[in-house]
């Protein structure tokens, strides 16, 4: 059973490649990203390739890293945004741009009058809101925490992106999301945090030896456009101002 799933996987890639449309006038395409994207690459991004190439329709997913790289192993993908690290067999990834993250409060948060840095054993008992164990961010805030073996308070948990920023903005909660969401909002305040929070690089994930579709390669080429244009000379991403 499990060859002929495999079989059958790689036949339906091979009908796609028959079927591909190479003037991109039609087509289909399936992306998945994690949801930190969402907050601030996925918007140009596609707003940017829907003008370009209106013919191709696309389907958009936010999930976790370990979901993204199984459905690209299953072709149940075409490519996915996550981040460095240790990939699944078969998956092959190619290094976009880094992202930092940072402490974020509302507003009216009492953090957000602060005139110098935070230490972070400040944070001890400061509530705070991250997304679930399932997502790479918070692995990463984890690993964080433990490096310096920092208490922290863990009010919310949530596998929303969208439900964590309206509460930091209700200043219920601090969060850590990347530089380049709190830049572009208005009503998100950066934190300076001692030490920093830490870089992580970000990817483009695709399942290796197959054949890229003309609309994958014109999603990677207007991907790389959109970073280029937002990419500071340090090689960081940087939002627009």
């Amino acid at each position: 059973v499990h060859h002929v799933r495999l079989a059958l996987r790689d036949l339906q890639a091979a009908e796609r490649a028959v079927h591909d449309v190479q003037d991109l006038s039609r087509g289909s395409l399936r992306v998945a990203t994690t949801p930190t994207f969402t907050a601030y690459l996925i918007g140009p991004l596609i707003q940017r390739f829907r003008a370009d190439y209106p013919g191709i329709g696309l389907t958009i997913l936010e999930t976790n890293q370990d979901h993204i790289e199984a459905d690209l192993l299953a072709d149940r993908l075409d490519l996915g945004i996550g981040f460095a690290g240790h990939h699944a067999a078969g998956i092959e990834a190619r290094t976009l741009f880094t992202e930092t993250l940072g402490l974020v409060v509302g507003s009216g948060h009492p953090l957000a009058r602060a005139s110098h840095p935070v230490a972070l054993a400040e944070l001890a008992t400061v509530p705070m809101g991250l997304l679930s164990s399932d997502f790479a961010t918070r692995l990463h805030v984890n690993s964080y925490f433990a490096e310096y073996k920092a208490p922290h308070y863990i009010a919310i948990e949530s596998n929303s992106m969208s439900a964590l920023l309206e509460f930091v903005r209700r200043n219920v909660v601090t969060t850590v999301l990347p530089d380049a969401i709190t830049s572009e909002q208005a009503d998100l305040h950066p934190v300076v945090l001692e030490p920093s929070l830490p870089i992580r690089t970000v990817q483009l994930l695709q399942r290796g030896g197959i054949y890229q579709t003309a609309a994958a390669r014109a999603f990677s080429s207007t991907l790389d456009t959109v970073v280029a244009e937002r990419r500071c000379p340090s090689g960081k991403y940087w939002s627009y101002q």
